[in-house]
């Protein structure tokens, strides 16, 4: 699914958890000292230009084939799980030969360039691109199983055809879509969800694009503040997103717009009962080709569905359906593999009272990988759940001191909180300050408007 920072923009801001790219199998993310140069690889069978867009351009000019962009980023788990197990020729036979694959890591300073046009606001996010015109013919957010990304490549393959031969009407669905898609990637928001609204009217209730298309719609509406709207839609239109990936992200962002409502809002609950019915589904193993990330996600998500709604047996439920799930998952595989699971497995372990066992599974996890900064991260975070601050900045420090980019900015967040928490104030201001700082040096590209007023009125209000 998405990654799960849809709901933590309003419950667990920021909360996804997983690993860097590699060659022919995932790597650990670098440090801030030595952030991973430009290299091109093969994975999983598929040549990737990495972080390099001009080299992924000029070759798929040359072979006249169409442009596969990945947006990721080492810290989300969704992107970590699709380079895992979905983008594989294994799993998408033919696709070499028809499209250029360019990864790109969303944190480094360096891509800000290509962020500009092309702009990520939800991880991961894949564009095909025609590399002669450069405009954008296919958009998907977060994961998708294999046959949708098959689907997927298969329109957006096409739509680089007609587009060159102007033979998709302004009006079908379809143009509609792309437009939407356009706008979006140069993030206007407000602009893009009409779009995709005209394309839901215009098309046929059976349209194959419809999940997909609903998603994106609720994306906008969230990124342009629109959350009365996405919510209504929420529980309008859950039943129309199937059964597979795009079910369970439509019900996330729904569930995120419903938080940032005012409390007692019908809007906000009709939008979590209706996201509760469509997640009990898929975290009961309903959903069609989910992931064990994917299918997890949705138990996480129910988790916060019934919290929300005030069922806590229901949500300790949920918790432990997830945690089973990827405890299954993790089983036996390389700790680089494991580690996507890890975000999640921690969080249920928490939720469950079980934090000393993500500890053991956190701190082994450190040990072998000792230049990422997510098993830190997130050892941070359980030690915080049980009150050790000590331990939890020490850790916090070793995550900070191997991330670069806006996460290296968020992951201070954590730090001035536990600062606070020990009762080191002025050490939590300096830190603020440092934070702030950090935000206003990123690339205009990279930025973050809502993280850096809230490290403003963070450093305010320990003035």
């Amino acid at each position: 699914m998405l990654c799960r920072t849809l709901i933590g923009l309003a419950l667990v801001l920021a909360a996804c958890s997983r690993r860097a790219a590699k060659t022919d199998a995932p790597a650990a993310a670098a440090s801030s000292s030595a952030v991973p140069k430009t290299t091109s690889e093969l994975r999983h069978g598929i040549p990737w230009f990495r972080d390099d867009a001009e080299a992924a351009f000029a070759a798929a000019r040359r072979d006249g084939k169409s442009l596969l962009v990945d947006l990721w980023a080492p810290w989300c788990h969704t992107c970590l799980s699709m380079q895992e197990f979905v983008l594989r020729d294994a799993e998408l036979p033919h696709a070499k030969e028809r499209f250029v694959f360019l990864a790109v890591d969303t944190e480094k300073p360096e891509n800000a360039g290509f962020l500009e046009k092309y702009s990520v606001s939800v991880w991961p996010t894949f564009y095909v691109i025609d590399p002669l015109s450069r405009a954008v013919r296919g958009r998907w957010l977060g994961a998708a199983s294999a046959s949708e990304f098959s689907r997927f490549l298969d329109d957006g393959a096409r739509a680089v055809e007609l587009g060159r031969e102007a033979k998709l009407a302004a009006d079908d669905p379809r143009a509609l879509q792309l437009a939407g898609d356009e706008l979006a990637a140069r993030r206007d928001f407000a602009g893009a969800a009409a779009k995709y609204g005209a394309a839901l009217e215009r098309a046929p209730s059976d349209w194959s694009w419809r999940p997909a298309v609903l998603v994106a719609r609720m994306s906008a509406l969230s990124k342009a503040k629109r959350y009365d709207e996405c919510a209504a839609l929420g529980e309008s239109a859950m039943l129309q997103t199937g059964s597979g990936v795009s079910a369970g992200d439509f019900a996330s962002f729904a569930l995120s717009c419903a938080a940032k409502l005012p409390k007692g809002d019908a809007r906000a609950l009709a939008a979590r009962k209706a996201a509760e019915v469509r997640l009990t589904a898929l975290c009961g193993g309903q959903g069609a080709e989910l992931t064990a990330d994917d299918h997890a996600d949705a138990c996480g998500n129910l988790e916060a569905a019934r919290q929300a709604l005030g069922d806590a047996a229901g949500a300790r439920r949920a918790a432990e359906a997830g945690l089973a799930v990827l405890e299954r998952a993790a089983k036996g595989v390389p700790d680089d593999v494991a580690l996507t699971f890890d975000r999640a497995r921690s969080d249920f372990l928490i939720s469950l009272g079980r934090g000393e066992e993500a500890l053991s599974l956190l701190s082994q996890r450190e040990r072998a990988l000792p230049d990422n900064y997510n098993p830190p991260h997130q050892l941070a975070r359980v030690y915080r759940s049980l009150k050790r601050w000590d331990e939890a900045l020490a850790a916090i420090d070793r995550a900070i001191s191997r991330a670069y980019g806006p996460r290296r900015a968020n992951l201070m967040t954590l730090q001035i909180e536990l600062l606070v928490a020990a009762g080191r104030k002025q050490e939590a201001k300096a830190v603020a300050t440092r934070q702030l700082e950090a935000y206003r040096a990123l690339p205009d590209a990279q930025k973050l408007p809502d993280a850096e007023a809230a490290a403003q009125a963070r450093l305010k209000e320990l003035d």
